[in-house]
């Protein structure tokens, strides 16, 4: 059986109240890493699973980084535009996750190819360091079975 970490998606004061009323607060929110898949939820108005290997690279994102229509920082709950994807209940701690090729996900009744997905995540750095590949030992950096 495949161990799975899970990391609640953050949520900031003004957030926590209304989208737990609308279905998609903290208790349905989160993000599951195992070692075959990720899995992302909020509530009914998005969901995702997506094949380990397809995740390319993670990192931490701050607001000031976002662009178009992502820019505002008041953006709350499920948005999207072009492929991009933002799942949040809080404008920190958010994590850019980047798929080697667009992925069908679930935005409430309707499907869409995404292929970047940024998170707000409680623990930012956690999240980060669980999907990042680790990266083997290069030949000569002190192991001695080599």
């Amino acid at each position: 059986m495949d161990s799975a970490t899970t990391f609640p998606i953050s949520f900031d004061r003004p957030s926590h109240i209304p989208m737990t009323v609308l279905g998609t607060g903290p208790k349905v929110s989160r993000v599951k890493v195992s070692a075959s898949t990720v899995d992302i939820r909020m509530g009914w108005a998005f969901q995702a699973t997506i094949p380990r290997e397809d995740v390319v690279s993670a990192r931490p994102l701050n607001r000031g980084e976002l662009r178009g229509l992502f820019r505002l920082s008041v953006l709350r709950g499920v948005n999207y535009w072009r492929g991009t994807a933002l799942v949040n209940g809080a404008g920190t701690g958010l994590v850019e996750i980047m798929l080697d090729r667009p992925k069908w996900v679930h935005l409430g009744p309707l499907r869409a190819p995404m292929r970047q997905l940024i998170v707000s995540a409680e623990d930012q750095s956690g999240l980060v360091t669980a999907l990042n590949p680790s990266t083997p030992p290069s030949p000569g950096s002190g192991d001695p079975s080599l």
